[in-house]
């Protein structure tokens, strides 16, 4: 898999008014930015090149040497591609398609965004999926990383089929986003279609005035990524799937407290069994319900301590963390785009998480 970022770096919002953050802060978009590809690290061996077009933009523009050393601090030099503009048109796009042939990977993962966070503990869950896309021999097979809450649904809604190995499951759609990874077969398809040298193209979504092909989009049956700014825009709220904001201490060395009740500043509170998250409860809310060995795979090595409170049932927590992954299948969501509601009336089995439960095993 070859991953590309093509992103400005902006503080500057397209649609703030979608933008609910609740409880949590406004970080600046550098270091959400540095944030995210940090996620992207324990992917490297799954990855032959990690290409990044970057623009610096407002009070981030002078800060491209701070950039490239992060960059260079996570990633291996050899995997490491680094251009300091974004790719906005089809010319330029040719350019990175050349550097791609290459490479000689046939997975593209064009990751138009730097605010999407690889969530999960371990890398086997996305490495399965891309065997999936592998061995899938139809052209236009896609593995869709982020948005679990939506896609999860959409997945039962429009009837999909579940995988052999129970980490996945398929349906059909016409779709865009630039949030999946695709054959280079693909990839190429959008290079092929685009015809206007002048268009502002910097996103596979911008295609869709152009041309949008159906896709078989293999969706994970566990969350893999999520959107930093959260899902607000189709209604999922801040309990069970909300915004993210960088933890604290994450570059300084973070202070992980596990299983408390109660709250404490500047640490990351963890607590499956807790009541509310902090962004609906800023006074005890917990800022995860992870589990200590499902904590962010990434996470690991920005972790300086781990508080770990004596009153910890392990059972009880992972029975309430199994709870919580059913509970992120079903989160109520409206897609407008396609006249679709996903409500109380068509929940996915409950079986689908069984792949990823510590205690429970769900037959419905």
């Amino acid at each position: 898999m070859i991953i590309w970022f093509n992103c400005k770096i902006t503080d500057q919002r397209l649609n703030p008014q979608s933008i609910i953050r609740y409880n949590l802060r406004n970080d600046n978009r550098f270091d959400i930015a540095k944030y995210s590809f940090a996620s992207f690290a324990p992917l490297e061996p799954l990855t032959s090149k990690f290409i990044f077009n970057l623009e610096l933009a407002d009070s981030h523009s002078d800060r491209q040497a701070e950039m490239e050393a992060w960059l260079k601090g996570i990633f291996p030099a050899d995997k490491l591609s680094i251009h300091w503009y974004r790719a906005n048109n089809i010319a330029q796009w040719q350019e990175i398609k050349e550097e791609i042939d290459q490479i000689g990977d046939d997975l593209i993962f064009p990751a138009g965004n730097e605010d999407h966070i690889f969530l999960d503990s371990n890398i086997e869950v996305f490495k399965r999926g891309l065997e999936l896309i592998k061995q899938d021999p139809y052209p236009y097979a896609t593995l869709m990383t982020s948005h679990y809450p939506e896609s999860i649904r959409a997945a039962h809604y429009f009837k999909g089929t579940p995988s052999s190995c129970g980490n996945y499951v398929s349906y059909e759609m016409v779709n865009n986003d630039a949030i999946r990874v695709m054959k280079k077969q693909y990839f190429e398809w959008y290079l092929d279609t685009a015809k206007n040298s002048d268009a502002l193209l910097f996103r596979t979504e911008h295609w869709n005035n152009i041309g949008i092909l159906s896709n078989k989009l293999y969706i994970p049956t566990k969350e893999q990524f999520r959107h930093f700014d959260g899902y607000a825009h189709v209604q999922v709220g801040a309990d069970t799937c909300p915004p993210l904001e960088i933890p604290q201490g994450f570059f300084d060395g973070m202070i992980v407290r596990y299983g408390y009740s109660d709250r404490q500043q500047d640490t990351v509170n963890i607590n499956p069994m807790a009541e509310q998250l902090y962004t609906v409860d800023h006074e005890k809310g917990a800022d995860h319900r992870y589990t200590l060995d499902e904590l962010p795979l990434f996470w690991k090595q920005y972790i300086k301590q781990t508080d770990i409170s004596a009153d910890v049932d392990q059972s009880k927590m992972n029975q309430a963390y199994d709870t919580h992954l059913l509970q992120m299948t079903r989160v109520n969501v409206n897609w407008f785009h396609v006249g679709a509601r996903f409500d109380e009336s068509n929940y996915p089995p409950a079986n689908w998480i069984n792949n990823h439960t510590k205690e429970y095993l769900f037959y419905e």
